[in-house]
This record gives structure tokens, C-alpha cells and sequence, in this order.
């Protein structure tokens, strides 16, 4: 049943003043009297303020409640029940607050939060055990004062979700790898994640495609050798001549792909950017490059046009950037039909950059494999790839060659227009 609490203090007033009327109707003095009733009134209130107020700033502490009815009954259960409402709010955030940093505290990766300042608000278990940050003694500390390392650094002063890999402080045989994940209100939660195990496969795998490429070159260069004298004989019987021309061809693609296994795994393994090294006369070598590929691969059956600016050159390696220019040329004629019209364009872009871009009018690249293109082995078209003589290693000799030199390949295809387009910066450009 609803309590109008309103009514009753409605009620105690009339009694009041009723009582107070009736007094003051037998003596000589009423207005006094009404005076002194309505003073006592007015402290009975103030006394019941008072009760509420203490009570308030003594904790609201059930037991304590002021004892009374009417609105300050109300008053009185309303403040209970805000508090109690708050208590349970309060209770469930620090539970939920709880379970969440349990659950952070058990990952193995290194989570770290900062303000916009980079100073260390709270950090989880494994960030003690792979970057040395304790959560209770370097709280409120800046962590590039704690963790010294110029690339760490650099993460932190461009606020990118880049992710940056340095090793470890605790521990010089790990391999950490962080990134930045922004927060409202400006702070970031630094996430490191041990990488060493998958490094240590890195390695072992690029040591084995190295070993086993060099040792697969000399026994297949004996059996090419072999191949090459039984074609010679003259005395060969001519059912065994089809079988040796296959084989030949089999063993120049096998040829092929160990060559490009080993150009890679020399690539993967320069850790470090080169020095700016020669002068690379780009457009001589792609007059060479075109004019090889118009006589063989694309005889009687591509049209080349080019747009070359005679002076671009560039600094670098000049047999890997000719491996960019050869790998670009040859997949673009073996991969598309006969009849299509490749463009060859060398030219400078307005940031300075020198851009070789490769563009056909071919059926074009679904866009489901153009960010596979160029993975090890990868094949849009099995079959055609292999009749083709691909070894489905160039796309990553070209990848691996322009990051070597700052540079960075870019692929766009729609049905009608794909382009290869691989960029050199700005300072490797020579006039």
C-alpha cells in the first residue's frame, strides 16, 4: 500500500495549530501563545534536521536511523536505500574489477597501462617477469625511464599501434614484441608478447631452406649435366627423346626455384637496412630487361609500351633491384592472356619518390588473393601457374627486396587494370 508521507505531516500541522488555537482561545495572551506553539513546531523540525543530518555524516548506518515518521520517514528511507543501491554498485564494480585484473594477471603477455604522460598506473604479473615493471614499486613512474630501449621509445612518442620487437631487459635470449592500444581518455595499455620461441623457428626454418637449397644444386647440376649428354647422342631412340626434353625442362624450373630459395633466404637474412650503396641506372637496365622478355616470353604475343624518364636512378643493390624489374616483368606476361597490352612506366612522384609501375589490361586478380600474392609458393591459378614455369617465389624476392631498401610494393587489380606498382624513397632517388 502507498504511504502518502505528505498527509501526515498535513495532519500534525493542523493538530498543531489546532491545539494551539484552542490554548490560545482560553487565555488573555493568543497571539503569544500561537507564537510559542508555532517556535515549538519549528524546533521539533529543526531537531529532526539535525537527527538527519547527523546520521548522514555518521555513515548512514542502518541502526542509527533517525526514529520518526511522516516525510522525514521518507526522507530518511530514501538516503538508506541510495546507499545501499551505491554499496551493491560498488561491491559488483570491485568484483568485476577484480575477476578483470585476475584475468590479466594470469596472461602470459606483458600488459602495462599509462597515462597520457607514460606513466605506469598499473601493471600485471608478466609484466614483472619480461620487462622488470613492478605494479607496486614503479607505479607512477615513467616507463621509458625504465625500459631503455630507442625503439620502445619511438613507439611511444608516435602513439601508433605499430608493433615494434626489441629484447628482453630481464632476459637478453627473449624476444619481446609490443604494441600501443589506446584508451579513452588518453591513457594506453603497452601489451608485450614473448616471441622468442617463434623467432628461434624463423631461424632454424630460413637455416634449413638455405642448407637444403645448397644442397640440392650440386647433385641436380650433375643430373641436368647427364640429361644434356643422352639428349646429344646421337644414337638416342626417339621415344626416349620426349621424356628427356621433359626432363630437362623439369630440371631447369627445379634449377629455378632453388636459385630463388636461396635469393630469399640471403634477403630474410640481412637483419639490417643496406647502406645506400651504388648508383643503379634503372632505366638501362629495364631498355635490357624489356627487350629480353619482347624476344622470348612475350614474342608475337604482348604489346609493350613503356614511359621511362631517362635519368631516374636510385641507390641500392643492382642485382636485387634487377630481380625486382625481371620477377615484375615475367609474371606479368606469363600470367595474363595473349593480345594484352603491358605498360612499363619509371617515373618520379611529387613526394620524390621513384616509382616503377607495371600495368596490364589483363582479366585482372580477385581480391580474395591479392594480400597472399606475395607469400611463399602462393598461386592464384594451380595449374597455369606451374604450365606457366612460375616458381611462385618472385612476388616475395620483390617484397623482401624493396623493404631491404625502404621501399614498399603495392598491388591494385580490377577486372580490365591490375598494377604492381614498387616504390623506392625519396632518398635513395639520384637526379
Amino acid at each position: 500500500m502507498v504511504v502518502d508521507y505528505w498527509s501526515v505531516e498535513r495532519y500534525r500541522f493542523g493538530l498543531v495549530i489546532g491545539c494551539g488555537a484552542l490554548v490560545a482561545w482560553f487565555t488573555p495572551y493568543p497571539l503569544v501563545i500561537m507564537l510559542l506553539v508555532l517556535l515549538g513546531y519549528i524546533g521539533w523540525m529543526l531537531q529532526k534536521l539535525y537527527q538527519l543530518q547527523r546520521w548522514l555524516t555518521n555513515g548512514q548506518k542502518p541502526e542509527e536511523m533517525p526514529d520518526s515518521d511522516g516525510a522525514w520517514e521518507q526522507i530518511a528511507y530514501l538516503f538508506h536505500k541510495s546507499q545501499q543501491k551505491s554499496a551493491e554498485r560498488k561491491r559488483k564494480q570491485q568484483e568485476l574489477l577484480t575477476r578483470f585484473d585476475n584475468v590479466l594477471s594470469a596472461l602470459p603477455d606483458a600488459a602495462v597501462l599509462l597515462d597520457a604522460d607514460n606513466h605506469i598506473q598499473w601493471a600485471n604479473k608478466s609484466a614483472a617477469k619480461l620487462l622488470g615493471v613492478q605494479d607496486a614499486a614503479d607505479r607512477g613512474k615513467r616507463i621509458d625511464t625504465l625500459l631503455r630501449n630507442p625503439d620502445l621509445h619511438k613507439l611511444l612518442e608516435e602513439n601508433s599501434e605499430r608493433k615494434v620487437t626489441f629484447p628482453s631487459p630481464r632476459n637478453s635470449n627473449l624476444t619481446l614484441r609490443a604494441r600501443l592500444l589506446p584508451l579513452q581518455g588518453g591513457s594506453r595499455v603497452l601489451s608485450v608478447r614473448d616471441i622468442s620461441e617463434g623467432v628461434q623457428l624463423q631461424k632454424t626454418r630460413k637455416a634449413f631452406i638455405a642448407n637444403a637449397s645448397h644442397e640440392l644444386r650440386t647433385p641436380l647440376t650433375v643430373l641436368t649435366g647427364y640429361i644434356e649428354l643422352f639428349e646429344q647422342d646421337p644414337e638416342l631412340p626417339e621415344y626416349l627423346k620426349a621424356p628427356l626434353q621433359q626432363s630437362q625442362e623439369q630440371a631447369a624450373r627445379m634449377q629455378q626455384i632453388i636459385s630463388d630459395m636461396l635469393a630469399l633466404s640471403r634477403l630474410e637474412s640481412q637483419e639490417t637496412t643496406p647502406l645506400m650503396g651504388n648508383r643503379v641506372d634503372v632505366p638501362a637496365m629495364l631498355e635490357s630487361s624489356i627487350k629480353a622478355i619482347s624476344d622470348t616470353l612475350a614474342s608475337d604475343t604482348h604489346l609493350l609500351e613503356t614511359q621511362i624518364e631517362p635519368d631516374l636512378c636510385v641507390c641500392g643493390s643492382e642485382k636485387d633491384i634487377n630481380s625486382v624489374i625481371t620477377n615484375l616483368l615475367a609474371n606479368a606476361v606469363k600470367h595474363t592472356p595473349v593480345g594484352t597490352t603491358i605498360r612499363i612506366h619509371w617515373e618520379s612522384t611529387d613526394d620524390g619518390q621513384a616509382c616503377l609501375s607495371i600495368i596490364d589490361n589483363g582479366p585482372g586478380i580477385p581480391e580474395k588473393h591479392l594480400p597472399h600474392l606475395t607469400e611463399r609458393f602462393y598461386r592464384v591459378d594451380e595449374g597455369r601457374s606451374r604450365a606457366s614455369g612460375g616458381t611462385g617465389l618472385g612476388l616475395a624476392i620483390v617484397k623482401h627486396v624493396m623493404q631491404w631498401h625502404n621501399g614498399k610494393l603495392t598491388i591494385d587489380s580490377k577486372p580490365g587494370h591490375t598494377e604492381f606498382k614498387a616504390c623506392f624513397p625519396a632518398k635513395r632517388v639520384l637526379d
